[in-house]
């Protein structure tokens, strides 16, 4: 397994700023701290940015449903 470089780092960063915000904005709405927030609390743009970001990071690929 190779060592992640720097520009790597930074995107799974931010992804992981994404979901901390996601997370804040449950937990202010009233959610359970013991439960995960969902995608209900990213924005369009931040739900797009971070599925962006997580098929760079973890280098997955999507492909068209057949």
């Amino acid at each position: 397994m190779k060592e992640p470089t720097l520009l790597e780092k930074q995107k799974y960063q931010r992804l992981r700023e994404i979901f901390a915000q996601a997370r804040q904005r449950y937990l202010e709405a009233g959610g359970d701290p013991h439960h995960p927030a969902d995608n209900r609390y990213l924005t369009d743009e931040e739900k797009k940015e971070a599925f962006e970001l997580g098929a760079q990071v973890f280098n997955t690929q999507t492909k068209p449903q057949s």
